[in-house]
């Protein structure tokens, strides 16, 4: 999941190749189905005429665009794209569309013949360096990594991330981090959540160094040392929300930032968004999450009503709903389903809206 909340990428699923030459295009059927069965969806592309007359052709598409156009389709759609072909020829095709680590996806380049498989774009991140590793190994070549933490076989902070699914709230931090690695100083690391399993060097458990690491789903430290340090942040907060018909997003969005804002919670911390199935379709609701990138899950109050707990009952809310309490129930009914958890914050309730927060359980595993 990716945007203005923070950078948290997943495993590859679409991948886009394009050759140019009839070596190229056996080269690309040949990776097509290597990565096919890794569970991986693939297209390959080429020109008109050479998909006409490959014998391949019949598995591939034929380019019916400019390579630029392609290029800006496949940087809104794939997770991955393979140029078969010169460097310089994905390297002015991909320039236009470059944007930020949390954006662009992985891309890698070979040369028709398979000997080298260049990690071009997105790295850690979208992942082009393990695409162009497997590229090789399906081809038979050598893959090409040039990024610095990765040849002198240093901690990386982005890989670290996305291996442990935590969103990186500073891109502009990767960089201190690794130059620290790479000058061989140890990063203080620092977690609110247990941990399970071995720290990887060079990182030290509550070390007080110049360049610190801190795993939380607070907004700000409590703690001055931790002021600058790299934040990452697991995706574990359920909000549950309850509302009036009508009210619209932007009320929404209020309510929710003054809940976070007051208990200290990150806005990247948010996985889910929960409520009552009467409001599945609430325009409000289905926007504002919608705008924070979550999944909005409904319940039917039968369902609510068997949560178990203390809750801010009202009577009115269930003469309308059939149910004591909407937000509390449905964020630990989300949680619960999600794997377990608990209430963090109970029911706040500003211009016809009530926020209620749980958090799921969690702990890092290394």
């Amino acid at each position: 999941m990716s945007g203005k909340y923070g950078q948290e990428r997943g495993l590859m699923k679409k991948l886009s190749l394009i050759c140019f030459t009839e070596a190229g295009a056996e080269l690309c059927v040949r990776l097509m189905e290597g990565f096919s069965e890794k569970g991986i969806q693939c297209q390959g592309y080429g020109p008109g005429k050479l998909v006409e007359r490959s014998f391949y052709g019949e598995k591939l598409v034929p380019l019916s665009v400019s390579l630029s156009e392609w290029t800006k389709e496949q940087f809104l759609t794939m997770d991955g794209m393979i140029f078969i072909g010169a460097a310089g020829i994905a390297v002015r095709a991909i320039a236009p569309f470059l944007k930020t680590k949390a954006e662009d996806p992985a891309v890698v380049v070979l040369d028709d013949m398979g000997k080298f498989s260049i990690s071009l774009l997105s790295g850690h991140l979208g992942g082009a360096n393990e695409l162009a590793e497997n590229a090789a190994e399906i081809s038979g070549g050598q893959a090409v990594i040039t990024t610095a933490t990765d040849n002198h076989g240093g901690f990386a902070v982005d890989l670290f991330a996305k291996k442990q699914k935590l969103v990186i709230c500073e891109l502009n931090k990767i960089k201190e981090v690794s130059s620290a690695v790479l000058r061989g100083e140890e990063i203080g690391f620092f977690s609110d959540f247990p941990i399970e399993g071995g720290l990887p060097s060079p990182l030290i458990n509550n070390g007080e160094q110049d360049v610190n690491l801190w795993i939380t789903i607070k907004d700000e430290p409590e703690n001055e040392m931790l002021k600058d340090s790299f934040k990452l942040v697991p995706r574990l907060l359920v909000l549950g929300i309850g509302c009036r018909r009508g009210v619209d997003s932007e009320t929404i969005e209020k309510a929710v930032n003054q809940v976070l804002q007051r208990w200290n919670l990150s806005k990247e911390s948010l996985a889910a968004c929960a409520s009552i199935d009467l409001k599945k379709e609430e325009p409000g609701l289905c926007e504002f999450t919608a705008s924070r990138g979550i999944r909005f899950y409904t319940y039917p109050s039968e369902v609510l009503g068997e949560v178990e707990g203390e809750f801010s009952a009202s009577s009115f809310v269930k003469q309308v709903t059939g149910v004591d309490n909407v937000c509390e129930r449905a964020a630990l009914a989300c949680v619960k389903e999600l794997g377990g958890g608990k209430l963090l914050v109970k029911k706040q309730a500003a211009n016809s809206v009530t926020v209620a927060v749980a958090a799921l359980d969690w702990k890092l595993s290394l």
